[in-house]
């Protein structure tokens, strides 16, 4: 029994430990294109729902980034 349990701690320490290892898809936009794509969507007066998903992607991706020291959004 005590096998499972400390089997079971370790194996939600390793998923959690992974859980920022995929950033999703805007993770692997390079900087330059990511900044292109935020300042554009901050252009676009009536963006279509598509737009509207793929432009907070790219919001949270520079958060994401803000918090790790790259300032390429702002």
């Amino acid at each position: 029994m005590r096998k499972i349990t400390l089997l079971g701690l370790l194996t939600a320490a390793i998923v959690l430990s992974g859980c920022d290892m995929f950033g999703g898809p805007s993770a692997d936009i390079p900087d330059a294109e990511l900044r292109s794509k935020w300042r554009e969507c901050k252009t676009i007066a009536n963006p279509s729902r598509t737009k509207v998903l793929a432009c907070e992607n790219y919001e949270r991706e520079c958060a994401r980034r803000k918090d790790k020291g790259n300032f390429v959004c702002y």
